[in-house]
C-alpha cells in the first residue's frame, strides 16, 4: 500500500473565509466516491494554531504506485488540484505503508 501525504498552506492574502476554500473542501470530500482507486482518505483543516503549522492535511492510501498515478491524472482530481494551486502552497510525500 502507498500513502500519499499532502500539506496545504494558504497563500499570503488568502483569507480563511475565502469562498474558494469552501469550494475546494467540498471537492475534496467528493474525491473518494469519484475515484475508485482510493483505498483510504483522511482530509481536514489543521486544529493547531501556530505560525509554522500548515492549514490542511491529507492522507490518502492506494494499493500500488500505478493506482497513485491514476489518481494524479484522474479528471475528478485535476480541478481540485488546480484550485489548491491557486490558493495554497502544497508539500507532499508518497511512501509505502
Amino acid at each position: 500500500m502507498i500513502a500519499h501525504l499532502v500539506l496545504f498552506r494558504l497563500k499570503p492574502g488568502i483569507a480563511p473565509d475565502d469562498a474558494r476554500i469552501e469550494r475546494v473542501v467540498r471537492m475534496m470530500s467528493e474525491l473518494p466516491r469519484r475515484i475508485p482507486v482510493i483505498r483510504g482518505w483522511e482530509f481536514g483543516r489543521n486544529l493547531t494554531r501556530d505560525d509554522e503549522a500548515w492549514d490542511f492535511g491529507l492522507i490518502a492510501r492506494f494499493d500500488n504506485e500505478a493506482d497513485l498515478h491514476a489518481y494524479f491524472e484522474h479528471p475528478a482530481h485535476l480541478p481540485a488540484l488546480e484550485l489548491w494551486n491557486e490558493i495554497a502552497t502544497l508539500a507532499f510525500a508518497d511512501f509505502p505503508v
